[in-house]
């Protein structure tokens, strides 16, 4: 038997994959990967005909609500014990409906990270980044910050922004809260650091990886980055190695720190539900050989013998970094669960850049936005 899985892809997440051979020689079980993919198109993909065929697939707690037809739950496949290790508030997310529908994989939030041979201190408060990105900023050879300017890394960090700021994006009812001085605060920031130069102006093609590569190759001076990243910032062949520091976001009007964040995840299908093979492989997907891999990749495991683990051996600059994430843990803004969310990032990133760039005034942003919202959650929504 060949079990077909789908995949999320990139830096953060292949060195795992690379495991897989280990699990057909254990299982005498093959493993075909049918689609491998950044999050926009494997999310597309998992609403394709063509996901039903598969086993196995990655997900997110913000996107599994979506894909709720296609996965299966596993409450009467996975007994509570087997899961005694994970963290609470992660199982948490990664039910719908009070049901478990997949096994989460790692904690996603984002650091502050900073050449520390060009800033002395992290920045305390937003205003106080974009004097130090401006003091710094040198392109092309050098920008001040970068972020992802498409797709869901911008929606994300424009969701960081806009709560530091004091509006809300997805209030209980989830009527947004956002043409107000918080709302216009975010735009305002990215739009600066657009206008200003502070940025690429290449930005609004780059997504994750593309950011992290800047960071890396010495061109950026601060950048907002995912955990899973770590080692290649310190691997011998980086221009930042032992160059660089971590810090939480800075804090904004509203007083606060925030992260956008979330668990990936691993879940079966409602095929792979049938096969006690397909079990196995989440399992083994997910067990603490597999986190430990991906923590010493950097990413923030969340059973809580591999963290132990990651502590106990860690320098005095890992555990402080590992301090720094749980800090900022406790600030993470959870997007809600409802199965048009991925249609939100999908339109909203669209009107975040417009509104970047220059091409739709700060107000008639938020006003659309705002609208979007709406139209998408009552299920009026016209592409």
């Amino acid at each position: 038997m060949t079990l077909q899985v789908a995949l999320i892809s990139g830096p953060m997440y292949d060195a795992l994959y690379a495991r897989l051979d280990e699990f057909t020689q254990a299982h005498g079980v093959g493993v075909e990967i049918a689609f491998s993919g950044d999050h926009p198109a494997l999310n597309a993909f998992l609403a394709t005909d063509a996901a039903a065929s598969c086993d196995v697939v990655s997900t997110h707690t913000k996107y599994a609500p979506s894909q709720k037809s296609l996965l299966a739950p596993l409450d009467e496949l996975l007994p509570s014990a087997e899961l005694a290790d994970f963290t609470p508030q992660l199982l948490a997310l990664a039910r719908i409906d009070g049901k478990l529908y997949s096994v989460p994989r790692n904690v996603d939030v984002r650091l502050l990270h900073y050449r520390t041979d060009l800033i002395a201190r992290p920045p305390a408060t937003w205003e106080e980044l974009l004097d130090l990105a401006r003091a710094v900023n040198r392109p092309p050879e050098c920008y001040g910050f970068v972020f992802p300017g498409m797709e869901s890394g911008l929606f994300g960090t424009f969701y960081e922004l806009v709560e530091m700021g004091g509006a809300e994006l997805f209030p209980p009812d989830l009527t947004p809260q956002i043409e107000n001085a918080g709302g216009r605060w975010a735009l305002q920031l990215l739009r600066t650091c657009y206008a200003e130069g502070l940025v690429s102006p290449a930005i609004t093609g780059w997504h994750y990886d593309k950011v992290h590569d800047c960071f890396r190759e010495g061109r950026a001076a601060m950048v907002g980055d995912w955990p899973g990243y770590y080692a290649d910032y310190c691997a011998a062949d980086s221009p930042v190695r032992e160059r660089f520091g971590l810090a939480r976001y800075p804090v904004g009007p509203a007083g606060k720190s925030l992260v956008y964040g979330g668990s990936h995840t691993f879940a079966l299908t409602r095929r792979g539900a049938d096969s006690a093979d397909a079990l196995a492989l989440l399992r083994f997907l997910t067990a603490p050989e597999q986190q430990l891999v991906e923590a010493r990749q950097g990413a923030v495991p969340v059973r809580a013998l591999v963290m132990q683990t990651m502590q106990q051996t860690a320098s005095p600059v890992e555990k402080q970094r590992w301090q720094t994430l749980a800090d900022a843990i406790e600030g993470v803004v959870i997007p809600p669960k409802f199965g048009r969310y991925p249609l939100v990032e999908e339109v909203l990133w669209r009107t975040v850049q417009a509104a970047m760039t220059g091409s739709l005034s700060i107000d008639d942003a938020l006003h659309t936005m705002t609208v979007q919202i709406a139209e998408i959650v009552a299920g009026d929504y016209e592409r």
